[in-house]
């Protein structure tokens, strides 16, 4: 921005206005009746110093921290928040990613509020290292998303990740006791109509905050047919195209949804049903993801994300 020009005896007039605003700690108020201007004059007076170069602001630790990039991811994905952890080595970055997830749900969560957790292990990692020593909201409810399945990584099954929620925050768990899929369509259309399962599914819809795991193609193709127990005809045509997962919803690189043969077995929030959660806090990182969370944030399947620097990085490109 170019700087006006004016006279010393402005310049002057300009620095005893931002001294007494600044150091002495006056309102524009008292300003105005102590140098005899009024309080618009005043108020154009320290507007104009930053412009001016009269006044500087130093933001202690800004050049040690992430807040410039991701203030810039916030613009230009229109993002609500976003938390960037520092680069660290991969078998830590699951667990910072946790903690940064962690520090940011403690700092939006609050009394009454409902939160819905999807499986992976950066969910998981979130609530494994949330601290116990500290005072948290009131009447909290965890329920989990989707259905549960037996999974290979110790306590990332969303089941076990809303227990310990549950657990730490002594909040109140509401639980599916259901599988992730089905054998079949009918034995799902029959198991949502059980009064336990709408009792559940109530509470779902009615989730403030959602935190989800994000799913690359390659790992969703890795998992597929243990994770969703689908036969190998059933993975060609529709999944050439998946760009990522969250919480069982497929979508391409644009955002768009695929809907897998399957979907009509699945035990999960229905997508219309997600997209309304005010809150959608996607937590992941890792170069292998850019991708996935680049098409993730088009489809607004998530508006907060917690990811890495080199993530970031490539986000920006």
């Amino acid at each position: 921005m170019r700087r006006k020009s004016i006279t010393e005896e402005q310049k002057n007039e300009y620095r005893r206005v931002a001294y007494y605003y600044y150091k002495e700690g006056l309102t524009q108020e008292e300003i105005a009746k102590r140098m005899k201007m009024s309080r618009q004059r005043v108020n154009r007076i320290i507007s104009s110093c930053i412009d001016l170069g009269i006044v500087t602001i130093n933001i202690e630790g800004l050049d040690n921290s992430n807040l410039e990039l991701e203030t810039k991811l916030e613009d230009k994905y229109g993002l609500k928040e976003v938390r960037i952890i520092n680069e660290t080595a991969d078998e830590q970055k699951i667990q910072e990613l946790g903690i940064e997830g962690g520090k940011y749900l403690r700092s939006i969560l609050k009394d009454n509020d409902i939160i819905g957790f999807s499986r992976g292990r950066n969910t998981s990692a979130l609530v494994d290292f949330l601290p116990e020593d500290v005072e948290y909201p009131h009447n909290i409810t965890v329920t989990q998303l989707m259905g549960s399945a037996i999974e290979t990584n110790e306590n990332t099954a969303v089941d076990e990740t809303v227990y310990h929620f549950a657990a730490k925050l002594h909040a109140k768990a509401s639980r599916l006791y259901a599988p992730i899929i089905l054998s079949n369509e009918e034995l799902r259309d029959s198991f949502i109509q059980e009064p336990y399962f709408e009792k559940s599914y109530e509470v779902i819809k009615k989730c403030d905050i959602a935190v989800v795991g994000i799913g690359t193609a390659s790992s969703q193709w890795k998992h597929m047919i243990s994770l969703y127990d689908i036969a190998d005809k059933e993975q060609t045509e529709w999944a050439k195209d998946v760009a990522g997962e969250v919480c069982t919803h497929f979508y391409n690189s644009e955002g768009a949804a695929i809907e897998p043969p399957f979907r009509n077995r699945i035990i999960s929030i229905l997508l219309d049903d997600y997209m309304k959660i005010p809150v959608r806090i996607g937590v992941a990182g890792g170069k292998d993801k850019t991708e996935a969370i680049a098409a993730a944030i088009k489809g607004d399947y998530i508006n907060v994300l917690i990811t890495d620097l080199q993530t970031a990085r490539q986000l920006m490109e």
